[in-house]
């Protein structure tokens, strides 16, 4: 049973513009007010590349937003990419405690939200990974009006009660409690973690180096927030095209491709089914973008083809 709570605990430990000479004007503009957002705001940094309809790429605890680079290089040339790296991980400071208001997640939604208005975005489409799937399903749910769409990569709403129904005994809030603090070198393996995320070796290395550059302190207490998030009462709310992609090797060896895809089925009941679409990838950890990252990108285009911008 610890192995499987080990293996399930995983999933939350994912836990330059660019332009014709033409638009280098309307570019060095966009930098500007990025940075100026940035600033005031403090709570992620933004890379963007390309032209087009607007899209917003979130990644996981812990991680950089270069974990979406060959997302960034299929899509650049149809649209403009804000690639997001959350404040406290992979790098970047650290937002203080006393800025964290009603908590980290809510934090983060208000200020992506924030984001979107400042840079006068037309109604972007959030992509996030893990956390960063958290957030785009959150978003999805309390300003729908707000966004055009959203694919989930392997995020859960409700990543707590999948770990209370794997472990009974233990209850959410000491889980959280015990991930407020720092793992130990002592008793805590990163790399055997990043081999439980991914097969490819040199993005196991790439996930560790993420760990390391993350602030110990954040990374703690945003897992412990996960852990006793519950977002599926308010996934109802959703009026906008949803994709979700799971990666059915997440849990493996310690549960079946069967067992990980009811799982997401049940977490993601609250959807309304005509907004609402699963892909799964059956050969794939969590950071499907390491294992498959070909399908992923294939299935991100198709959804958008399916589901075109829709803007004012």
């Amino acid at each position: 049973m610890k192995t499987l709570n080990t293996a399930i605990s995983t999933l939350v430990l994912s836990l330059t513009l660019t332009g014709s000479l033409s638009s280098l004007g309307a570019a060095a503009q966009t930098e500007a007010s990025v940075a100026a957002q940035q600033q005031a705001c403090a709570c992620f940094e933004v890379k963007v590349t390309g032209q087009g309809p607007a899209i917003m790429l979130i990644p996981g605890l812990a991680s950089s937003g270069e974990v979406w680079q060959s997302t960034v290089e299929a899509l650049q040339g149809n649209y403009q990419l804000h690639v997001f790296t959350l404040a406290g991980f992979a790098g970047v400071a650290p937002l203080p405690m006393q800025s964290w208001g009603e908590g980290y997640l809510t934090t983060q939604q208000d200020a992506i939200l924030r984001y979107i208005n400042q840079q006068k975005l037309d109604k972007p489409v959030i992509i996030g990974h893990s956390l960063g799937g958290y957030l785009a399903l959150a978003l999805a749910a309390k300003a729908p009006e707000q966004i055009s769409a959203a694919i989930n990569v392997d995020g859960l709403p409700a990543l707590g009660a999948l770990f209370a129904q794997s472990n009974p005994q233990n209850t959410v809030t000491t889980t959280a409690k015990a991930t407020d603090k720092a793992p130990q070198r002592g008793n805590f393996d990163p790399m055997a973690m990043a081999k439980g995320m991914t097969n490819d070796a040199s993005w196991q290395q790439r996930i560790v180096a993420d760990m390391y550059r993350s602030d110990s302190m954040t990374s703690g207490r945003v897992m412990g927030e996960l852990m006793q998030a519950d977002l599926r009462p308010q996934l109802s709310n959703i009026r906008v095209p949803v994709l979700t992609l799971g990666a059915l090797q997440h849990g493996a060896p310690y549960s079946t491709p069967g067992q990980v895809q009811v799982n997401y089925e049940k977490q993601l009941a609250n959807v309304p089914t005509q907004y609402h679409s699963f892909v799964f990838a059956r050969d794939s950890k969590h950071f499907i973008m390491a294992d498959a990252p070909q399908w992923l990108n294939q299935q991100i285009q198709q959804f958008l083809q399916q589901h075109p911008h829709r803007g004012q």
